[in-house]
């Protein structure tokens, strides 16, 4: 039982790690301090942190869930959880290249902006992509 209790612990560790990981990662692609945007109550800030955690919340799930548990999994969580980070970084740098204008700048605008929604698509397909890479 012990030991079941401390690899659930070491799994939410690795999983904190990555989440934390992600979202400096989403942060420092915006201008300005994400978690500061998202506290003032800025939508579009809320939007993409929300969908970053999420989507990397989803990605840990099946390589946890895929890669079986056990202190043998604990390594593949881990790196899974961060081609989930970079290939969630390259998805919002290859949108913003696509999209007229700096697709970070949203971040910042006091309405909700189209721009914030699809930016979520595009976090959460490229993190079922990655989930569909594990199965």
């Amino acid at each position: 039982m012990l030991e079941l209790v401390g690899q659930v612990l070491a799994y939410s560790g690795v999983g904190l790690v990555v989440l934390v990981a992600g979202f400096f990662v989403i942060d420092a692609l915006t201008p300005g301090k994400l978690g500061a945007l998202v506290m003032d109550g800025n939508l579009n800030a809320s939007v993409l942190a929300a969908t970053t955690l999420v989507s990397l919340g989803l990605i840990l799930w099946f390589a946890i869930f895929f890669t079986g548990a056990g202190w043998n999994g604990l390594d593949d969580a881990l790196v899974y959880g961060a081609v989930g980070v970079g290939a969630q970084a390259v998805g919002f740098f290859v949108l913003d290249l696509l999209t007229p204008g700096k697709l970070g700048v949203i971040c910042q605008h006091e309405k909700l902006h189209p721009a914030s929604i699809v930016s979520a698509a595009v976090q959460i397909s490229v993190a079922l992509v990655v989930c569909a890479s594990l199965t």
